[in-house]
């Protein structure tokens, strides 16, 4: 069967994106407060705010590219069959779900991450 696999480093990396998002927006925002680094207001929020929320946008598009690779997997699996054996396709299949749940996850977890710039000022 010559359709793509579903390797560790894939499935794993929505929830590295997750935590590094989750390293980065504290640290900036920590930054921000005890160096008063982008403090100045652009638009009503600021500067530093912009940031963090372009940072949120780049890794909920990267967890969704990253699902939308393993779906398209998904949907090869579906169209080969099982040439290869039915428990290594069923296998793979429970992979690409898996991955696809994990995907899931990771982006709501960095919602619930970045929750907090949304509701507080940048230095409450």
């Amino acid at each position: 069967m010559n359709t793509p696999r579903i390797t560790l480093t894939r499935m794993s990396a929505p929830f590295a994106l997750w935590a590094l998002h989750f390293l980065a927006l504290y640290s900036l925002q920590g930054l921000a407060c005890a160096q008063a680094l982008w403090r100045t207001r652009v638009a009503g929020l600021e500067t530093m705010t912009w940031v963090l929320w372009a940072l949120t946008a780049g890794v909920i598009a990267a967890i969704a590219w990253e699902a939308l690779r393993v779906w398209r997997i998904r949907r090869a699996l579906l169209q080969a069959g099982d040439a290869a054996g039915r428990a290594d396709h069923t296998r793979r299949q429970f992979m690409t779900v898996l991955s696809l749940l994990g995907a899931a996850l990771a982006a709501l977890g960095v919602m619930f991450t970045a929750a907090p710039l949304a509701l507080l000022p940048t230095c409450a």
